[in-house]
């Protein structure tokens, strides 16, 4: 098979890459523990962990794209074309397993990693709204109860006022 260097160079990427989205699954899980429990300061000290393990999985994709773009030329190939399953087809062993194993732990990983971030995102709107309504609950204007007049009629009791006392 020719390229036997860039096919090991590629089948370690991969395993790199798993690792730092294994570490991504643990963030998010544990982001999601920091949401619930409504502790800001965790969840943007995660974030930023997130920020650096994304950085590191945007590395590790760049160059496992070059090595795809090497293979691609080496097969006379569009980069694009080349997939690992294409990859895993003309590989010969161990190769051929070692892609295919790699390659079915990453789309499951991928797959709760886009599960965990669909509950981070909704627990973040949720806070959103909570942190919304408590906004216009406080600063908008308090309901006052009506005062009537002589004949009966409601009248103006003067300017309603938000629990915020905000002064210009």
């Amino acid at each position: 098979m020719p390229g036997e260097m860039l096919t090991e160079n590629i089948v370690k990427i991969l395993q790199y890459e798993y690792r730092t989205y294994q570490e991504i699954l643990k963030i998010a899980v544990e982001k999601t523990d920091a949401l619930v429990r409504n502790d800001a300061a965790e969840v943007a000290n995660i974030t930023e962990k997130e920020k650096d393990l994304t950085d590191r999985a945007m590395k590790l994709g760049q160059a496992r794209e070059q090595i795809i773009s090497e293979m691609a030329e080496e097969y006379g190939m569009d980069p694009g074309q080349l997939t690992i399953e294409k990859l895993k087809q003309m590989a010969e062993e161990p190769y051929k397993s070692r892609l295919g194993e790699i390659r079915e732990k990453m789309l499951d990983l991928i797959g709760k990693i886009k599960a965990r971030n669909g509950i981070n995102q909704r627990l973040t709107e949720n806070a959103i709204k909570y942190l919304d309504f408590s906004i216009q609950l406080i600063a908008g204007p308090a309901h006052s109860a009506p005062v009537y007049g002589r004949g009966g009629t409601e009248v103006s009791s003067g300017g309603n006022r938000s629990l915020l006392d905000v002064r210009y």
